[in-house]
């Protein structure tokens, strides 16, 4: 498949035009706004998107057979992908009147209409990323008759070898496929392992979790909600302040259970020494777990540092934009790591047969797909530094970690992201940008991502919020980038142009 990100693109346009795409278009500020406050106009338009944030419409048609055929209208129900996550939801957010029902295909879970407890689990969903998949929900209502046709998918020989020995290859020479964990997506394999490695670090003491960095979303949401009123996360947000890390060190010791981090960081792509983390890990038994979807693992060889590494398949290796899918590494090395596999295996949501045949028809573009990006996204970076209305550029060899990046990924391998602030006006560049508007990053199509208006509206909209976000280096006008194999030229040209307008 080849298709371009550069044009303009309908409201709620599926990008790829493919029905489980998970790029959906938000093309002008006020349908950006619509999409976050729920309005109707934008909500009726938009029938895919990413899915742990948009019900995929055959979800939703298979939640209205099911009520109709169970006579379970003016009830919600969640489907999940399996019973354990399904009650693991009930028990945290204690909830009341929940009824569940098992079958062979999922697990529904169906509460009053009314129910206060209805928006804790919709985030559950969410974090967790414990829902069923689009395809599996298409093949439920080809099977109940609702539908005639799916989507065709080549079908491969042993798909999940396939995926895992890529993602292996990726990370280096000291793993194998023996050492990936496969799961539905990112979120839930993060979920999963730190769910795991809650209950491995209580067993030895250890009460204190470091957060380092501003991570993605649902990781900071996935570590509160599954740290008890005994333990602490602290987040430290400045990277650079390695004696602040130290101090922590020195004063809990023992206590430290682990360090989450990303390599480098979503959005602001900062990276941390991961050389002197690792160090202070070890002397503490203390886990490190190390995300670098960012640049993909490829790029970021983090798997000789990390006791265990999490990443979004989505990105890069579901270059065509339309399967979920995320990967565990564990590094034979790792002792504190290797204790986890076995349980954290039993919890993951494994990914839908299908899903495994369409990401394995993607991934065999995954080292020619990001070594495109690399030498794309430096073109694109060296054109935003030298713009007079860019106010500041981020990327992972921006010169407060230039060094620190490095010395674990080499030199020229950015990944295809950056971010930027503009100077000018955000939504006239917005709406005269000619180019997909959308959730996601790392596919063969360039897309821009309004990233803090899509991940922390809530905060914008409050004092409280803005202010943590100012403290964190997160500007509401960021804007996030991801370079597809378009020509560069014309991607720097749409750049252009959209930035006259600001």
């Amino acid at each position: 498949m080849k298709f371009s990100g550069l044009g303009r693109f309908a409201l709620g346009q599926a990008v790829p035009d493919r029905d489980h795409a998970v790029c959906v278009s938000l093309p002008t500020f006020r349908d950006l706004i619509g999409y976050e406050e729920k309005d109707n106009r934008v909500q009726s338009s938009v029938r895919t998107g990413y899915p742990r944030f948009v019900q995929h419409h055959r979800i939703g048609e298979t939640i209205r057979f099911l009520d109709l055929k169970e006579g379970t209208a003016g009830r919600r129900r969640f489907l999940f992908s399996n019973a354990q996550p399904c009650r693991q939801a009930v028990e945290i957010h204690s909830v009341a009147e929940a009824r569940i029902e098992e079958s062979e295909d999922f697990t529904s879970l169906l509460l009053p209409a009314e129910s206060p407890d209805v928006d804790s689990i919709a985030s559950f969903l969410q974090h967790s990323g414990s829902g069923i998949s689009s395809r599996k929900a298409e093949d439920f209502l080809l099977k109940a008759g609702e539908i005639n046709e799916r989507e065709e998918i080549s079908q491969h020989k042993n798909p999940e070898d396939k995926i895992a020995t890529v993602i292996a290859k990726a990370h280096g020479p000291e793993i194998s496929k023996e050492d990936v964990l496969l799961g539905s997506s990112g979120a839930n394999v993060f979920y999963s392992l730190f769910q795991t490695a809650c209950e491995n670090s209580r067993a030895k003491g250890k009460d204190l979790w470091i957060r380092l960095g501003w991570l993605y979303l649902d990781t900071i949401e996935v570590m509160d909600l599954l740290t008890n009123e005994n333990e602490q996360v602290i987040p430290l947000n400045r990277l650079e302040d390695f004696e602040r890390i130290e101090e922590l060190f020195t004063e809990h010791g023992e206590k430290i259970a682990g360090i989450v981090t990303e390599f480098p960081t979503n959005p602001l792509l900062q990276a941390c020494n991961l050389e002197k983390i690792r160090d202070l890990c070890s002397k503490t038994d203390s886990l490190l777990i190390v995300d670098p979807t960012m640049v993909s693992p490829k790029n970021a060889k983090v798997s000789r540092l990390a006791d265990v590494v999490v990443n979004s398949l989505t990105k890069y290796a579901g270059n065509e934009g339309d399967v979920m899918m995320g990967s565990l590494v564990f590094p034979r090395k790792s002792q504190l790591g290797r204790e986890l596999f076995e349980q954290t295996a039993a919890r993951i949501c494994p990914p839908f047969e299908r899903d495994f045949f369409r990401m394995a028809e993607q991934i065999e573009r995954y080292e020619n797909f990001i070594e495109s990006t690399n030498r794309s996204l430096i073109k694109i970076v060296d054109f935003l530094e030298r713009h007079e209305k860019i106010e500041n550029v981020h990327w992972a060899y921006q010169s407060a970690n230039k060094g620190t990046y490095e010395k674990v990924a080499g030199e020229n391998r950015p990944g295809c992201v950056a971010s930027f602030e503009l100077k000018g006006s955000f939504e006239s560049f917005y709406d005269r940008l000619e180019m997909l508007k959308s959730p996601s990053f790392g596919t063969q199509f360039s897309l821009c991502c309004p990233y803090v208006y899509l991940a922390h509206y809530k905060m914008i909209k409050s004092e409280n919020g803005r202010k943590a976000l100012a403290e964190a280096g997160l500007s509401h006008n960021l804007l996030r980038i991801s370079v597809g194999t378009e020509d560069t030229d014309q991607i720097t040209e749409v750049l252009k142009d959209a930035l006259s307008a600001s």
